[in-house]
């Protein structure tokens, strides 16, 4: 037993020689991120982050739910599907009951036929072999 504790000892020092190379090549890559970030940035919204993250670090052990500003924010994007039915019903809204085909009306149309005819190809495939 003695020999596995000898043996852990032994090694950690190579084990965190190897986690502290990878955190410092971490924290270069992260500096490039954050310059990059900041030079494309305004000023305005500069001053704002720093101030939000002043907020939070003072905050973070009283309120750990104030973390959550450096989680990602990101909304979905619409699906084709989705997309669609937006097109049309703007489509309809500015035409206001002309009976013509608009540009969205055109575009579902050619979808659908583009997908109709990779359906007929594969069909026609399997009917061959």
């Amino acid at each position: 037993m003695n020999d596995c504790n000898l043996m852990k000892m032994i090694c950690i020092s190579k084990f965190l020689c190897q986690k502290f190379k990878e955190a410092v090549q971490g924290v270069r890559d992260s500096k490039y991120a954050f310059d990059r970030l900041s030079e494309t940035a305004d000023d305005d919204t500069l001053v704002k982050w720093k101030a939000e993250a002043a907020a939070v670090q003072y905050d973070r052990l009283d309120n750990p739910s104030a973390m959550d500003i450096y989680e990602v924010q990101l909304t979905k994007a619409l699906t084709r599907k989705q997309q669609e039915l937006h097109l049309l019903n703007h489509q309809a809204r500015r035409l206001a009951g002309e009976i013509h085909r608009s540009a969205a009306t055109w575009l579902a149309s050619g979808i659908t036929l583009e997908e109709t005819q990779v359906a007929l190809l594969i069909d026609v495939k399997k009917l061959g072999k």
